[in-house]
């Protein structure tokens, strides 16, 4: 490529009409013959293809020399008043960008970098990366691979679309406060490692230890974000904030602290949601997660509301939890894939105080084994076997319609067990209501105790006990 000097002039002529002078050596070494495509190249060269608001980035030449002039192209919007009234943006055309000595630093606001086709196609392949310290920036399109893509702290104006970076990217470790859409991250990025994700974050993916993970807090705004493990808040974290059609791993979404904020269609792994002994005191819709979730998990609480979700063994303040707040439509399986969650809804030794509308649990549940108490609202709930206060619990709370499903020792049932509270039209299994050296003392309704006391032959002395009880 043939550069013409700035201090030349020149006449066009037809490329095939020969301007040498004939038997003058001299005068042919002092000149210099350029076509048009020199022209064309010179001006690439010297001034780049732009505009009033635009640089454009060829990218026709070496890995280095493209790196070269995309950093050139940068200096020269620096220098066009950028202002948020007058927005500079450097389009660079689909290349290799080798920035082999130092990052490519982007530190003046209103200058934007965007990939000429909107794809990841401006890939750096250097031993260096981007790195953006200025808040108000647009960028599309760049692809560090393994690299950090690294960004300065609380850019709240932020716009990152369509970018991929390695493990620690889009503010790992710090606060990532700005807007990110489509981009893929490594382990620890978009605020984990302890970070903050207070940004907005759409269809967003990457590894562990994402978005607030690693005891960090999610407080932003996820739809249709994917992770691995710990993430979300997850590992000792906080997720506080709108959470909509995400999927994590285990010990997602506020584990082992709180999950307070607004989840819909969300999916985790075991420990999710407030589990593994935290808090769940937030509002889920139709979400669902494995074992001891939405603060189960041994002392952990679900104290917020919960609609059509469905955990594991030991959730919904279950394994020794508290269960104190809404519940409707909610299920827990078994994580042997067979019967019902065992040990949730507050089970095992632990208190459902809140209320429930057509929830099924396992055995254990609803507050059942020795010291659990169920004493709160249930209506058209079903559980196994020592559920609603059984096998040594209390259950004096309001029953309405509920079944222990071929459970014994269930409301209050078994021994030292207490039956208190209010029972209509419940049904359930050998020893419940008091049973096996319980103490019935509730309110019965038309339930179906009395039908299980004749088709079993019961003494008539406990048959008119009971009786007796009916006509308080």
């Amino acid at each position: 490529m043939a550069l013409i000097p700035l201090n030349q002039k020149f006449h066009t002529i037809e490329n095939s009409v020969v301007t040498q002078e004939r038997g003058s050596a001299l005068v042919n070494s002092q000149k210099e013959i350029f076509v048009t495509q020199d022209i064309i190249d010179t001006v690439s060269a010297y001034v780049g293809l732009g505009g009033t608001q635009y640089v454009f980035v060829a990218a026709n030449g070496t890995d280095v020399q493209n790196a070269a002039e995309l950093q050139a192209a940068y200096v020269t919007a620096q220098g066009m008043s950028p202002s948020i009234t007058n927005r500079i943006t450097v389009i660079a055309a689909p290349g290799n960008y080798d920035f082999s000595t130092a990052n490519f630093v982007m530190s003046t606001e209103y200058i934007d970098l965007v990939s000429l086709d909107g794809n990841k196609s401006i890939v750096f392949n250097g031993s260096n990366t981007i790195d953006i310290t200025a808040n108000d920036v647009f960028v599309r399109g760049v692809d560090v691979g393994t690299l950090n893509f690294t960004i300065a702290n609380s850019l709240n104006l932020l716009r990152v679309e369509n970018c991929t970076g390695g493990d620690f990217s889009f503010g790992g470790g710090n606060l990532a406060s700005g807007t990110f859409t489509n981009c893929t991250g490594g382990s620890q990025s978009f605020g984990g490692q302890g970070g903050t994700a207070s940004g907005v974050f759409i269809g967003c993916t990457g590894g562990d230890g994402i978005f607030g993970g690693g005891g960090g807090a999610a407080s932003g705004t996820f739809t249709n974000c994917i992770s691995g493990i710990k993430s979300f808040g997850g590992q000792g974290g906080t997720a506080s904030g709108t959470f909509t059609d995400c999927t994590g791993g285990d010990s997602t979404f506020g584990d082992g602290n709180t999950a307070s904020g607004t989840f819909t269609n969300c999916t985790g792994g075991v420990y999710s949601f407030g589990g593994n002994g935290g808090t769940a005191d937030g509002t889920f819709n139709s979400c669902i997660a494995g074992g001891d979730s939405f603060g189960g998990g041994g002392g952990g609480t679900a104290s917020g509301t919960f609609r059509d979700c469905t955990g594991l063994d030991g959730s919904f303040g279950g394994a020794g939890g508290t269960a104190s707040g809404t519940f409707i439509n909610c299920i827990s399986t078994s994580i042997s894939l067979f019967g019902n969650g065992v040990n949730s809804f507050g089970g095992s030794v632990g208190i459902a105080s809140g209320v429930f509308t057509n929830c099924t649990g396992g055995d254990y549940s609803f507050s059942g084994d020795t010291g659990g108490i169920a004493s709160g609202t249930f209506t058209n709930c079903k559980g196994g076997g020592r559920s609603f206060g059984g096998s040594g619990g209390t259950a004096s709370g309001t029953f309405n319609s509920c079944i222990s499903s071929g459970g014994t020792r269930s409301f209050g049932g078994g021994v030292g067990a207490i039956a208190s509270g209010t029972f209509n039209r419940c049904t359930g299994g050998d020893g419940s209501f008091g049973g096996t050296g319980g103490t019935l003392s509730g309110f019965f309704l038309l339930s179906k105790i009395i039908l299980y006391l004749c088709k079993n032959k019961i003494k008539w002395e406990r048959l008119k006990e009971w009786v007796m009880l009916l006509k308080r």
